[in-house]
């Protein structure tokens, strides 16, 4: 019987239960970047004849590979799945089911944010006040290379994120690169409870000439609600100028981003385009109803660093000529991501859309000029 009669209903049965366990799907925990798209088509041909090459290693190795036990169908169907994903971006991967329930969400970190590339370690981008990392040495712009001895040149964003989490009291081996020192140093972190704070009061200061600094050091759910404490501040101070500090921001919920940028617009004002491949779901993501701060001049301070929300911010504020950004280049991280939640199998993350400004310009890879 032919390969291809074989893998046919094996093809056919998987697309069905993909699509059956990929219902009401969750995007990385925000609804504005929902993006509907058109009807998966398979080229059949061009499908069994790669599906076959697989299969072909794939017994291959089963047959020939000198440790069993690591080329069970299972484990080399997680690991082309793995491949899969690494090979599209940094920021879509596949975790086994193993792996998602070891990245339970009560495990603790050590409140270190960073930057996965494709091929390098892990960039160490902010460390949380009073965090573990924080009080064990650990600084901006390292390069983490190993986790536990484990090499994070291969891995995804969230692979490190789930290797630096544990238990309480529990310790993580950091092996990383600091400045142009190619001598590796090692850190062990204890992990443990931390509050990680998006804006804090003593981030808000009244400068010289009555200039106000507030620093957003990330995107999250209260960030909003700390802004508008820190607006009042500096507005009963008499403000006439606010530096608004995004260096080493790694950015989080888009939704953060809009408001921010709608204390600074009129209503209604275009923050964000979002295009998938298709067009006709591109998502404009318009300034909301709130109180404004629409007078007073804003000077924004970036690096290479900032990230994600934090583009989206500069990059709104500058096409709008609401704000002059200071700085350096920013990263460019400017694209959306959905979970799929494979029943029973793990999980997908992959990029569905980007992110451009006001004016058009696309953030990823290419970032936010000052």
């Amino acid at each position: 019987m032919s390969l291809k009669f074989i893998i046919r209903p094996f093809l056919v049965a998987s697309l069905f239960m993909l699509a059956l366990s990929t219902r009401g799907d969750e995007l990385k925990k925000i609804d504005l970047t929902a993006v509907k798209e058109s009807p998966i088509t398979v080229d059949d041909t061009e499908a069994y004849d790669n599906l076959s090459r697989l299969v072909t290693i794939m017994k291959l190795l089963q047959k020939l590979y000198v440790d069993p036990e690591k080329v069970t169908m299972h484990k080399l169907v997680d690991g082309a799945l793995k491949g899969m994903l690494h090979e599209l971006d940094p920021y879509s991967s596949y975790e086994p089911l193993q792996e998602k329930k070891r990245s339970n969400s009560k495990l603790l970190g050590v409140g270190i944010m960073g930057i996965k590339s494709k091929r390098s370690g892990f960039k160490v981008i902010c460390t949380l006040r009073k965090s573990p990392a924080a009080k064990a040495g650990i600084k901006v712009g390292d390069l983490i290379v190993k986790i536990n001895n484990k090499s994070t040149s291969g891995l995804t964003y969230q692979q490190c994120r789930n290797l630096l989490r544990g238990k309480a009291g529990s310790k993580v081996k950091v092996e990383l690169i600091r400045g142009g020192n190619s001598n590796p140093l090692i850190f062990q972190i204890t992990r443990s409870a931390f509050k990680k704070k998006t804006i804090e009061l003593k981030d808000v200061k009244m400068l010289k000439n009555h200039i106000g600094y507030i620093r957003v050091n990330s995107f999250g759910k209260k960030t909003v609600s700390f802004l508008d404490k820190a607006l009042k501040i500096l507005e009963k101070k008499k403000c006439q100028g606010i530096i608004l500090d995004l260096r080493n921001n790694p950015g989080g919920l888009v939704e953060a981003a809009v408001a921010l940028c709608s204390r600074f617009l009129d209503k209604d004002k275009l923050v964000i385009t979002i295009e998938g491949r298709d067009l006709k779901n591109t998502q404009r993501i318009l300034s909301k109803k709130c109180k404004k701060y629409t007078d007073i001049p804003i000077l924004i301070l970036i690096n290479r660093f900032s990230a994600s929300a934090s583009e989206i911010v500069a990059g709104c504020l500058k096409d709008h000529k609401r704000g002059i950004l200071l700085g350096s280049k920013t990263f460019g991280k400017g694209s959306v991501q959905r979970v799929c939640k494979i029943r029973n199998n793990g999980t997908l993350r992959f990029t569905v859309a980007k992110y451009y400004t006001p004016a058009h310009n696309i953030i990823h890879g290419k970032g936010i000029k000052p």
